[in-house]
C-alpha cells in the first residue's frame, strides 16, 4: 500500500503547486537574502525541486500501463 507521500510525489499537481510557491514567494526571498544560510537553503530547495521534476519526467516517459 502506497503512503500519502509516495502518491503525492508521483502526481504532477503537487509539483506544480510547490514550483509556483517557490518561484513566486520563497525562492526570490531566499536567494537574494543577506544571510549565507538562507541563500544556501534556497539553492537546496531549488535542487530538490529540480530532482523532483526530473523524477516525474523520467517516470512519465517510462511508465507503462
Amino acid at each position: 500500500m502506497k503512503t500519502l507521500v509516495n502518491r503525492l510525489a508521483h502526481r504532477p499537481w503537487p509539483f506544480v503547486a510547490c514550483l509556483l510557491l517557490y518561484v513566486g514567494f520563497i525562492g526570490p526571498e531566499l536567494i537574494s537574502a543577506a544571510s549565507t544560510t538562507a541563500v544556501l537553503l534556497g539553492l537546496v530547495l531549488l535542487a530538490l525541486l529540480v530532482a523532483w521534476g526530473i523524477a516525474l519526467l523520467r517516470r512519465g516517459f517510462t511508465h507503462k500501463e
